[in-house]
């Protein structure tokens, strides 16, 4: 487990544990109502790196940074930063709004340092509010109520932080060579792209989840999409999004090709969400811009590094892909979608009327 990962800034606010010499914290309270994020500043732009700084934790629990600063002051690191003092952790019930609007209801672990500077970390072990957390770019958080007020620390290894926009393994990618399964490819390996020929892949990366909650696939079965696409079942994550092409968008868009979710594509016939499995693993793709690649033979998009995806991805993930697009990661304006992408309600304005007059999702024009 890491002892470097992502955590989220939740501002400066009232200390919750102004009395040391034991284990209680005493203000924790203060934070109830607390809500952080909105639509024009969402909590994703909140997204800091995590590390033990200065003189570590340990010195009192030797797993965890402690409550009681009695015992040690421990501390760590924001970005690199200077070394701050960790203070105090509590537990909250909180709802997470999501950028598409959707909610979930998490165990939030929320810590200060003694400054008052406020964070949200990411879980000790891969459970269901870990996988909540990497569903989807979260928009807001809300601390309902307050769970405990007694607890030793924070324990120092935790989760990294990934937000998920990819293809399920043993989804066949077309390459000049032919269909390869998308956990096959490796970093210098060629696919073939709808808008750009033969392109190199850059970065690979692979992660297995629980399937639970916000990470529950998204199934297309064969031929759901119009043409015979896709030629076999295909799975992607919720927010992995499928080239349309269709009259319909030409009207609403003025371009006939745009870039739509996965999840909004559950109206149509042939497109659940799965929760049969236990466990599912993920593989995206990263090329030198973002591409519509064949996917069991339907175009869809590789992995786009917008700030969304960016945001949310663990400090390890960015560190690779860094060493490779070092203007992608550390610039300041994202890359160009492949194909426009339309916000969430003209997205479901979409579908509902390519399933109201009965078009396929996938036109020949």
């Amino acid at each position: 487990m890491p002892t470097t990962f992502n955590v989220i800034s939740l501002g400066n606010h009232a200390l919750i544990d102004p009395t040391e010499g034991n284990d209680v914290i005493e203000n924790a309270s203060a934070l109830v109502g607390l809500t952080v994020g909105s639509l024009g500043d969402p909590l994703l732009d909140g997204f800091s790196s995590f590390s033990s700084a200065g003189s570590g934790f340990g010195g009192g629990n030797s797993t965890a940074y402690d409550n009681n600063n009695s015992n040690s002051n421990d501390q760590f690191s924001i970005d690199g930063g200077a070394a701050q003092t960790f203070d105090a952790v509590a537990p909250y019930n909180a709802t997470i709004t999501f950028i598409d609007g959707s909610t979930a209801t998490v165990t939030a672990v929320v810590f200060q340092d003694t400054a008052g500077n406020t964070y949200l970390a990411p879980e000790f072990s891969s459970n269901a509010d870990q996988a909540l957390y990497e569903s989807g770019a979260m928009r807001s958080i809300t601390l309902d109520s307050l769970i405990g007020g007694t607890y030793s620390g924070l324990t120092g290894t935790r989760e990294t932080w990934n937000y998920v926009t990819c293809f399920r393994n043993g989804t066949m990618i077309r390459t000049p060579a032919g269909v390869v399964p998308v956990e096959q490819l490796t970093p210098g390996d060629t696919v073939c792209t709808l808008n750009s020929g033969d392109q190199v892949v850059r970065w690979v990366g692979v992660r297995e989840v629980p399937v639970t909650g916000r990470l529950v696939p998204i199934r297309i079965k064969a031929g759901a999409l119009g043409q015979g696409l896709p030629e076999r079942d295909l799975w992607v994550s919720r927010q992995h999004r499928m080239l349309c092409r269709s009259r319909v968008a030409a009207r609403m868009f003025d371009t006939p090709d745009v870039l739509i979710a996965a999840n909004k594509l559950t109206v149509l016939s042939g497109v659940r969400e799965d929760d049969s499995l236990d466990k599912i693993t993920y593989c995206h793709i990263l090329c030198d811009n973002h591409e519509v690649v064949f996917a069991n033979g339907t175009p869809s998009e590789t992995l786009y590094l917008g700030k969304h995806s960016k945001a949310a991805m663990s400090p390890e993930a960015l560190d690779e892909i860094r060493a490779i697009f070092p203007e992608l990661v550390d610039g300041s304006e994202p890359p160009h979608p492949a194909h426009p992408i339309p916000d969430n309600a003209p997205q479901r304005n979409l579908v509902r009327r390519l399933r109201k007059n009965n078009h396929a999702f996938i036109e020949a024009l």
